[in-house]
């Protein structure tokens, strides 16, 4: 009886974290970044009856030098591109909010073509408590000279 009566809340609190996790709409896996280009990214959160109160976004390029593979995003953010909040809203129907970033990928000499990737961060707050939130995603792309 009372595993039972803590799973439930438990349950719900990740189910409702879930229902508010963003992810990285644009660039899609795989997209060619240039160095010393801009990038469109595309941060989407999806609608939820549950609100959150945005903290702060982050995002930022992290280029995986071969033939190591990307470092974990958590410990290393690589370059950091854009420090602001998440203001996703609606742009059509039917369609999830999301809202555009344009970052200017760095341009590094030492840096080969290669694997890389776009990382957000995002800090946020959701139920009556508030619970605090950190989401990291990330979506891989190549870098092209």
């Amino acid at each position: 009886m009372k595993l039972t009566s803590l799973a439930l809340p438990l349950l719900a609190f990740v189910a409702s974290v879930a229902a508010q996790a963003s992810h990285i709409g644009l660039p899609k896996a795989g997209s060619i970044v240039h160095k010393g280009k801009k990038v469109k990214v595309q941060v989407v959160k999806p609608n939820s009856i549950e609100g959150s109160i945005e903290v702060g976004l982050v995002l930022s390029f992290q280029y995986c030098p071969p033939p190591d593979p990307c470092p974990n995003p958590t410990f290393d953010l690589g370059n950091v591109l854009y420090v602001g909040k998440l203001n996703a809203k609606f742009h059509e129907i039917p369609g999830e909010p999301y809202q555009n970033f344009t970052i200017t990928i760095p341009d590094y000499s030492f840096w080969n073509p290669g694997p890389a990737q776009i990382i957000e961060n995002r800090f946020h707050l959701i139920g009556g408590g508030p619970a605090a939130v950190l989401e990291t995603n990330t979506v891989a792309v190549q870098l092209k000279n």
